[in-house]
Parts: C-alpha cells; sequence; structure tokens
C-alpha cells in the first residue's frame, strides 16, 4: 500500500529569519515545506504545480514591487483550490479586510507569532484542503450522474418524438384511407348513377334490342332497388314499380283490374286500342297512389340527382362533372424564374362553371407543381366567373424566391499596394533611401475595416426544387504583429508606430524597423525580428535573416524567410529565399526563390530556379539556364545563349501557389492526425473514469447502510439498559464498532479511487490542452489555405512571355494546357497559349507572333 503524499505548502517570505523559522516549524510535522523571497517566482511555481496543486500558499503582506493581497489574488487565479494565507503586521488589522475582500484569503496570522499559532492554523487550512478536493470530487460525480440523467432524457424525448412521429403517421395514415374510402364510393355511385347512353360507352354494349333491353332491365332493378330503399328508411310501404310494361306488347294488369269482369269486352277493347299509346300512357295507367309515393322518396332521398324519366330539378350541363380532364380546358404557364405558376384559358373552350379544389389541385399535381399551391377556392371561382369578361390567368402556386448574398469587403485607411523599391541607378542597383512617402501610422489610428459578408438564402421552385444560392465570400482579416481588432472584430487598429502592411494572405501589421548598420555577420548573428529590417552592408554566407521586410545591400549564401518585400541594392547570390510579397534586385545567381509577389531583376537571372505567383519582370536583362514559373507571365530582354543550359519557362500556373496549398494541406493531415489520437486517449480514460462512478456508488451505498444499521442499533441501547440488559449491550456495541469499521474502509477505498480519479483528471486535462491546441493550430491551417484561395481569385493568369531582345533555340515554353520547345532564334517576339473552340471542344496551342 503506497504511502499518502505529503502536503505541499509554499511561503512566500522576503525576510529569510521569518522563512527559515516557518519552514523549520512546517517540515517537523513532515510537510513538503517551499520556500521563495520574490513574488514573480512564487507565482510561476504555483502555475508551474497545477496538475498538483500546493494545499497551502503562505504569503507576507508587505512584498517589494507588489503586496499580499495582490499576490493572493493572482495565486486564487492561478490555482483556485490550493489554501491562501496571510501574514500581517499586529499594527494594521484593517489590512485583514482588505485582503479578505480581494484576495479571498482562507487564513490570517498576526506576526510576531507563537509556532503553535502557526502550527494551528496550517492544520485548519490542510483541513480545508482536504474538504475542498473531497467537495471537488463529489462535485464531479454529481456532474457525472447529472449527465446521465440528462443522456435518459435525451432519450426518452427521442422515444416521445418517435412515438408522436408514429402517431402522426398513424393519424395520416387514416385521414388518407379515409379519404380513399370516400374516393372509391363517390367513384362507385358515379359508376351507378349513369345514364343508358353513358352505360352503353362504358360497357362496349352492342346495340341490338336484345343487349339494350337487358341494359334498361338492369337499369329499372337498381333504381326500384334505391326507391326501396329509401322507402325502408322513411317507414314507407315498398314502391310497386313494373318496369316490364315499358317494353311488353301487353300490358300486364294491375290489381284493380284483377277485380273487375273478366267479360267486360268494351273494357278489353279499350285496353287494347290503348297498346300502341307508348310507354307515357301505360306509366299513366298505374295508380296516382304509387305515382304519389316515387316522388315523395324521391323528394326525401335523392334530392336534385337526376333520375332517367322521372321530373326532377334542373342540372346545368355546364357543371363539373368531375370526369373530365382540366387540360382539355385550361394549361400551366410557368414564370421564367419557376417561382409562379399560372392557370390560363385554353381559347375557344367553353369551361364549367365551377370547378372543385380537389380537382384542380389534382391537376397541379399531375403538372408536377407542388410547392407553394395557392388554395383559395373563392378566388378560383371568382377567377371562372370573371373569364367571360376577359380575365386571362390567375396565379395558383408561389414558389420561394432566393436572397442572393453579398460579398464581405475590407477598407484600408493606409496604402496598401506601395511597390515603390527605390531609385534605379545607371549600372542597375536600387538607392533604397530614395523610395518617395513610406507609409508610416501612429500608435490608435485605424487600418482597415471590414464589411462582412451577407449570407443568402436557398429558394424553392413551384416544381418543390431548391434554387441553391453561391456562398458569398468573406475576404481574410487577421491582425498580425503591431495590431488589434476592435470588439467586434470589424476593425483594426495600431498598437504602435510603424509602417503598415498587409501580406498576400490578407494578414495587417504594423512593423517597427531594425537598423543594422553593418553587415549581418558573426558578429550579429542570425536575425529573427517581428519588423521591418534595414541591413546598411551585405548579408554573408550561413546566416538566415527572418522578418516582415527586408533592405540590404547584397545576398551571398543566406537564407531568407519574409512575410513582406525583399530589397536588394546589388545582388543576390546562391541564396534561398521565401518572400510574400515583391523581389527587386540588380541581379540573380544560382539562386531558389519562391514568392507571392513579382519579381523584378535589372540585369541577369543565371542558373537560379524560381516559382512566383505574380510576374517575373525583366525587360532589359538576360536569362541564362534558369527554370522560371510566373503565373503573370514573363518579360526578358534576352533568353538563352549559344553555349548555355536551355531555359524553361512556365507562365499562365501557379506551381508555386500549389506547393504552398499542398504543404498546408499536408500539415493539416497530420494535424487531424494527431487530434484523433488525443480524443481517443482522451475517450479511452474517460471510459476507465466512467468504470470507477459504478465502485464509488457501491461504497456509498456501504456507507449509508451502515450508518443506518448504526443509527437503529443505538435506538434499541435505551431499552436495553432499561432492561439491565448487559449481552445485548455488548453485542449491540460490537455491532456498532464492526459497521464503523465497514463504514470506515469504504470510507479507505472511497479515498483511493477518488485519487485515481484526480490521476483521471490530470490526464484528461493535459488531454484537452493538447486537443485545444492542434484545433487552434487547424484553425490557422485552414485560414491560411482560405488565404491562398483568396488570393488565387484575385490574380489572373497570364500564359505569356515577352522577348524584347532575343530568344535562343531549344528554350521550352509551358503553359497551362499546352507547351512549345522554340526551333530557332527568334527576335523581338510575343510567345502566348491560345484557346480555340471546335465542334463544342476547346483546344490550346502556344502561338509565336513578333512584337
Amino acid at each position: 500500500m503506497t504511502a499518502p503524499p505529503k502536503p505541499k505548502i509554499l511561503i512566500l517570505e522576503g525576510n529569510e529569519t521569518i522563512s527559515n523559522h516557518a519552514r523549520s516549524i512546517l517540515t517537523e510535522k513532515g510537510w513538503d515545506v517551499h520556500c521563495e523571497n520574490i513574488s514573480k517566482q512564487a507565482l510561476r511555481r504555483l502555475e508551474e504545480s497545477k496538475s498538483s496543486p500546493f494545499n497551502l500558499f503562505i504569503s507576507n503582506f508587505k512584498l517589494p514591487k507588489m503586496e499580499g493581497d495582490d499576490i493572493l489574488e493572482k495565486a486564487k487565479t492561478i490555482s483556485p483550490m490550493t489554501q491562501r494565507m496571510l501574514m500581517v503586521p499586529a499594527d494594521k488589522p484593517d489590512l485583514v479586510i482588505r485582503a479578505i475582500n480581494k484576495g479571498g484569503i482562507n487564513s490570517c496570522i498576526i506576526y510576531p507569532f507563537r509556532d503553535e499559532d502557526l502550527l494551528n492554523h496550517t492544520k485548519k487550512c490542510l483541513i480545508q484542503f482536504q474538504l475542498s478536493m473531497k467537495h471537488q470530487q463529489l462535485k464531479r460525480v454529481t456532474a457525472h450522474q447529472n449527465k446521465q440523467l440528462f443522456k435518459i432524457a435525451q432519450k426518452l424525448k427521442k422515444k416521445d418524438a418517435a412515438c408522436q412521429k408514429l402517431i402522426g403517421e398513424k393519424k395520416a395514415e387514416k385521414l388518407m384511407r379515409g379519404s380513399n374510402l370516400r374516393k372509391e364510393l363517390k367513384q362507385k355511385d358515379q359508376n351507378r348513377d349513369v345514364t343508358l347512353g353513358k352505360r352503353i360507352d362504358q360497357n362496349n354494349i352492342l346495340i341490338t334490342p336484345e343487349s339494350l333491353q337487358a341494359e334498361f332491365f338492369m337499369l329499372c332493378d337498381y333504381i326500384k332497388a334505391l326507391f326501396n330503399e329509401t322507402a325502408s328508411k322513411t317507414n314507407l310501404d315498398p314502391v310497386i314499380l313494373d318496369f316490364q310494361c315499358l317494353v311488353s306488347k301487353e300490358p300486364q294488369a294491375t290489381p284493380a283490374e284483377d277485380e273487375a269482369d273478366t267479360g267486360d269486352s268494351a273494357d278489353a277493347d279499350a285496353a287494347a286500342d290503348t297498346e300502341d299509346a307508348g310507354t307515357a300512357d301505360n306509366i299513366d295507367a298505374t295508380d296516382d297512389a304509387p305515382s304519389d309515393l316515387t316522388k315523395k322518396i324521391l323528394q326525401i332521398a335523392l334530392g336534385s340527382q337526376p333520375v332517367v324519366g322521372i321530373d326532377t330539378p334542373h342540372v346545368s350541363t355546364d357543371a363539373w362533372d368531375g370526369e373530365s380532364s382540366l387540360s382539355a380546358y385550361f394549361k400551366i404557364a410557368i414564370s421564367r424564374d419557376k417561382t409562379k405558376a399560372f392557370i390560363q384559358k385554353i381559347e375557344d373552350m367553353d369551361v364549367p362553371d365551377q370547378i372543385p379544389l380537389s380537382n384542380l389541385l389534382d391537376f397541379l399535381r399531375n403538372q408536377d407543381i407542388h410547392f407553394g399551391i395557392i388554395e383559395d377556392e373563392a378566388a378560383i371561382e371568382a377567377w371562372i366567373s370573371s373569364l367571360k369578361t376577359g380575365a386571362k390567368e390567375l396565379m395558383v402556386a408561389r414558389g420561394q424566391d432566393p436572397v442572393y448574398g453579398e460579398n464581405g469587403h475590407i477598407n484600408f485607411y493606409f496604402k496598401n499596394d506601395y511597390t515603390n523599391p527605390g531609385k534605379i541607378k545607371g549600372d542597375g542597383t536600387i538607392d533604397f533611401r530614395d523610395r518617395g512617402g513610406i507609409p508610416y501610422v501612429h500608435k490608435g489610428d485605424l487600418l482597415a475595416k471590414k464589411r462582412p459578408a451577407k449570407e443568402g438564402k436557398n429558394g424553392m421552385d413551384v416544381f418543390d426544387t431548391p434554387i441553391l444560392v453561391e456562398k458569398p465570400m468573406d475576404p481574410v482579416f487577421v491582425s498580425g504583429g503591431g495590431t488589434e481588432k476592435s470588439e467586434d472584430s470589424l476593425e483594426i487598429y495600431a498598437t504602435l508606430d510603424g509602417q503598415p502592411h498587409v501580406d498576400a494572405m490578407g494578414k495587417i501589421t504594423v512593423n517597427p524597423e531594425l537598423i543594422i548598420k553593418g553587415d549581418v555577420d558573426f558578429e550579429t548573428g542570425n536575425i529573427d525580428f517581428n519588423g521591418n529590417i534595414i541591413v546598411r552592408g551585405m548579408i554573408k554566407e550561413g546566416f538566415t535573416v527572418k522578418g516582415i521586410s527586408l533592405t540590404a545591400q547584397e545576398i551571398e549564401g543566406a537564407e531568407i524567410e519574409l512575410s513582406g518585400d525583399l530589397n536588394i541594392s546589388a545582388g543576390i547570390t546562391e541564396t534561398k529565399i521565401s518572400s510574400v510579397g515583391n523581389v527587386h534586385a540588380k541581379f540573380i545567381n544560382h539562386s531558389i526563390i519562391t514568392g507571392f509577389g513579382d519579381l523584378v531583376i535589372q540585369k541577369e537571372i543565371i542558373d537560379s530556379d524560381i516559382m512566383i505567383s505574380g510576374s517575373c519582370q525583366n525587360p532589359t536583362g538576360h536569362i541564362i539556364s534558369s527554370k522560371i514559373n510566373a503565373k503573370k507571365g514573363i518579360e526578358a530582354g534576352k533568353i538563352g545563349t549559344a553555349g548555355s543550359k536551355p531555359s524553361t519557362l512556365k507562365v499562365g500556373a501557379d506551381e508555386h501557389l500549389k506547393i504552398a496549398t499542398r504543404k498546408i494541406e499536408e500539415q493539416l493531415e497530420k494535424s487531424l492526425t494527431r487530434l484523433k489520437e488525443h480524443r481517443e486517449k482522451t475517450k479511452q480514460i474517460e471510459t476507465q473514469d466512467e468504470a470507477l462512478y459504478e465502485q464509488i456508488t457501491q461504497k456509498a451505498q456501504i456507507q449509508e447502510k451502515a450508518r443506518n444499521e448504526t443509527k437503529e442499533i443505538l435506538q434499541t441501547i435505551p431499552d436495553l439498559k432499561k432492561a439491565n440488559d448487559v449481552t445485548g449491550i455488548q453485542e449491540a456495541y460490537s455491532q456498532i464498532k464492526k459497521l464503523s469499521e465497514t463504514a470506515e474502509t469504504a470510507e479507505q477505498e472511497l479515498n483511493k479511487i477518488f485519487e485515481t480519479q484526480d490521476q483521471y483528471a490530470k490526464q484528461i486535462n493535459q488531454q484537452k490542452e493538447q486537443i485545444n491546441f492542434i484545433e487552434e493550430q487547424n484553425k490557422k491551417y485552414v485560414l491560411e489555405k482560405k488565404g491562398l484561395k483568396e488570393f488565387d481569385s484575385k490574380t489572373n493568369p497570364l500564359p505569356r512571355v515577352l522577348i524584347n531582345g532575343k530568344i535562343i533555340q531549344d528554350t521550352i515554353i509551358q503553359g497551362p494546357n499546352a507547351s512549345i520547345t522554340i526551333m530557332e532564334d527568334l527576335s523581338r517576339s510575343q510567345i502566348q497559349e491560345r484557346s480555340m473552340l471546335e465542334d463544342g471542344r476547346h483546344f490550346y496551342e502556344i502561338s509565336v507572333t513578333d512584337l
């Protein structure tokens, strides 16, 4: 069993006598005591021990540069769990109140103090620290339980939402089935309520007497059944209708005739004379009672439904019959942006007087119109009524118009395109002292203001298809050295006097100047300065210079890394240069240069490898045995010599930007891999920590059970004493002792679990610190990548090489899509990649023309 760690105590006291005396007293108790006499060192020590905090921090009130209550206030911020004790002089009791209010002290001791007082105050603080740590542990357990309850509540909420959704679906299904059932019943009624002519058309009945008679009798049977059903509902006697007489050669006798004298020949002759009178006369020959009864039934049961052969109210033939397609009368017109749909009457067509809304909705859906349908039956009826007066169309669907966003914009309040390197002398060198008015700002000056992009909103056409809008461009707005953002992050101000600068990535800086009067050599060492560097001499071989912008006489064998411009009066030899800005020099020999700006050279470029996102300007110089890639084209005086290695010139493509983007993507990918590893490690530790909570619950239940049983036993002891039950009393106290030991064992095990949890918590915090760091780094990578993309969109490629003098054969000229090898020497030429469109396809070629 490992021994518990010793309590750690930190004493801040400028007087060594007091400090050593307090250390000796506290060390005798076995406590781990550390002493500091400078407040800054003490606070740093607290910072470094955050993962394993000090139990107690004791500080004197009066210290150099900082008073005790200020120190304890900072200590509280750094290590809130550490107890804080202040030593104050006896004659200044008001300092105690001030320290309590300001530093949140836990204890105060008056000096000179007695050894016993110091020990008692320290013990109380150490006990309070343990209680605070336990409180913190219990808070962690409670937070975990709350988290578990929240998860359970979320699951129940999701389950409830799923049940509600299922109920809604079932209700919708019920309504749909009801609607379908009503449609089916309506269709059946429509199929039954047809005339003989319609039935002949629908059932393809042969036009023969026998077929027509059979079909007519079927209709008669249906009418008779309908009458009888309605009569039964109204408590009337069944209807006696004999339709056979309508088609029989001899009418059947009525009940009244059966009762008459059958030998009356006059009546028989009268009946025979009426044989050819027709169907109507036969119907009239029936009793008046059935006829009246039939009309009564019709009034009750059928209302205004038309029945063949019966006198019913007139129904307009122009009413919508529900069977014909609306496409015979109307057509749909769609607006150009597809957000409006109109119904229009087809010319020379007589439309129905009314159209049910359901039929119109079906018509629209058949036209694939599903979104924004205007279900206004009154408006539809009004429009149909107005068709005769010349109305043309009615809007029946209205989509949702898209809202287009606005690109963001940055207004600069300084000249951000300053490119004057200096005055060029006759020998090609540059006098950087003659640069005109260089931009300069003062602390507090407004440098730039951003108008953020406004997000758009997608629309929806009447066909229920989204109308997508492009995401607006939000420019990179980064404050670098010497600047700060406003609270709303829309303005950048200078925090010092200096030269303002914005680089290709959109970072705004204000740069101080570092002036080196001689050379960069062993006397100065390497230079790393977050500002503009001016070297009066040269930068010698083997040295490195990093900064914003650099101005020097000459560079030989050095390595330069800049986020601004490079201005060299003479030349650059055997040097590796990375510059975000422009590069100006007299000549370049055997060097590697990459940059986002332009390369301006007065004389020769020899045996160098150059990749830039701008243009290569060497109008009076000479390019020899070099590889140059310039997105915005190349201009040279001469290219190549008869005895040199041919140059390769690539224009219109930005290989430098591709490499820079690929590098950032690789860094981001590695960073994401590390981030995933840290998150998995954190999850693994949290899983181990999770398993401890079950043990904590078990131990806590054991403690609670022991306390409850002890309480019950204690309640029985008074009765045992009254009964003078010595044996029972002894057994009770023995049980209480066992329960106390059980609770104590559980307490010890709980403390071990809490210690393990503390270790897990430290590991989790360390992992989270790494995760936060990596996430911040990833944000920078994403921002850099976005800056590169924005920069690329702002600069248009120019696949062109201009030769003011002569270009030697075998020089290779490459464009983004085509290339050419010069087969003979040319003078004053323009070489450019051009595109052609043939048969709908693009073709590219390199053309050579004279200047």
